[in-house]
């Protein structure tokens, strides 16, 4: 990149007017979600529901946004909620267009997957000069064009252990969706058994039990907090890892925990908006809570950077140090097949003159040939096995 394009900036800024028309979309998004809840057909209700919500969270992020800044190394998103900021040196980009301009584009940082560390821009309440801009700025100075560029392999230790994390909390997004069924199935069985649901338990006091709930949704948020660091003190590199998706899987599981709480809420209470509420903050802790690929990133480097533990080696048997130092010996008298037998000048007789050798029964090779040693008078004879020398007595003594 030119050193001239280091300090380049680009500034978006929605239009006012369109922000308002993204307010009218609020209110009739809450509008529906209220029609649903009213209908008393509860799969239609969770449908509406849910569809009101995205809507929700879309326009709330246009409206809320105060300015969006581009640099070459970072982007910069200012809100109501705080500010965003995603790192451009593992860039992706993904885009939505129509026949004539692109509508929006969503920056992720390093994968699509990364749906935490990724800021959405709307084109539609941009201006058409801030969106030229805007395209001209990420293919001259980002150098994208969609999601053709991977900076980051997929088969990256990061990037696999990244989705590893990630597929724990859409495994419990999954299960949360089937916890919706089974509401849908039992307020349907409620309906038509009851003509008014108060409740499996009317004398308990409805507010106390319902304050109850909500704190212990509440109490977990620092849990989730001490969950979402990453683990110090593990000098194993294997073991850091596996305790990061640990606490990883625990992390979906108490907030999606928290969405689980509404149902014996309801059924407690008799009161439907009871299980939305505790529905909607475990929707949060899920989202707010959802893997990063900048934490993964500074776990393992910070597991290549621990020293390993380096395992003891285990000790060898006395068998196969034996059988070692045979092959030594064997390797050692290739090429030299005489080196085999015992030579005639190693037999002596009884006054040290040297005799012929005699055989006592040798296989081949003389292995089994016997001679006397020189002036010994205990008739002691030795015998080569093979190759080991004075090691076979000892080695056949293991059993080898």
């Amino acid at each position: 990149m030119p050193s001239s394009s280091l300090n380049k900036k680009l500034l978006l800024t929605y239009s006012p007017w369109k922000k308002l028309a993204a307010l009218l979309v609020l209110t009739i998004a809450l509008l529906l979600a209220w029609v649903g809840f009213l209908s008393n057909f509860f799969l239609l209700e969770v449908s509406l529901i849910l569809f009101c919500a995205y809507l929700f969270w879309l326009m709330l992020d246009i409206v809320g946004i105060s300015s969006i800044c581009m640099y070459p190394n970072k982007i910069v998103k200012r809100s109501w909620l705080g500010e965003t900021t995603i790192p451009t040196h593992a860039l992706l980009v993904a885009d939505s267009q129509d026949q004539d301009s692109v509508k929006s584009w969503r920056f992720f940082h390093g994968s699509n997957k990364n749906r935490r560390e990724s800021i959405r821009v709307a084109g539609n309440f941009l201006s058409p000069e801030l969106r030229l801009w805007l395209d001209s700025y990420r293919r001259n100075i980002y150098r994208l064009g969609g999601f053709s560029s991977s900076p980051l392999s997929s088969n990256s230790a990061v990037c696999v252990e990244f989705d590893k994390a990630v597929s724990s909390f859409r495994f419990m997004a999954v299960l949360t969706g089937v916890y919706l069924l089974v509401y849908v199935i039992y307020a349907t069985m409620l309906y038509w058994q009851y003509p008014v649901f108060a409740g499996y338990a009317p004398q308990l006091p409805a507010w106390p039990v319902r304050i109850l709930f909500v704190a212990v949704a509440l109490a977990v948020y620092p849990l989730l907090q001490a969950l979402a660091k990453p683990p110090v003190g593990v000098p194993n590199y294997t073991l850091l890892v596996a305790q990061a998706q640990q606490r990883a899987f625990r992390s979906a599981l108490i907030a999606n925990g928290v969405a689980w709480l509404g149902l014996p809420l309801f059924l407690l209470c008799g009161n439907r908006l009871d299980f939305y509420l505790l529905l909607s903050i475990g929707a949060i802790y899920h989202y707010d809570f959802y893997p990063r690929l900048s934490t993964w990133e500074s776990i393992l480097q910070a597991a290549q950077e621990t020293p390993q533990v380096q395992a003891a080696v285990p000790r060898r048997s006395m068998q196969v140090s034996l059988a070692l130092l045979g092959g030594l010996s064997l390797a050692s008298y290739a090429g030299n097949p005489n080196d085999f037998r015992i030579r005639q000048q190693d037999c002596v007789d009884d006054k040290g003159n040297p005799v012929e050798c005699q055989s006592n029964g040798s296989h081949g090779g003389g292995s089994g040939s016997s001679y006397r040693g020189n002036g010994s008078s205990d008739s002691h004879s030795s015998v080569r096995r093979g190759g080991f020398g004075f090691f076979g007595g000892s080695h056949s003594s293991f059993g080898g």
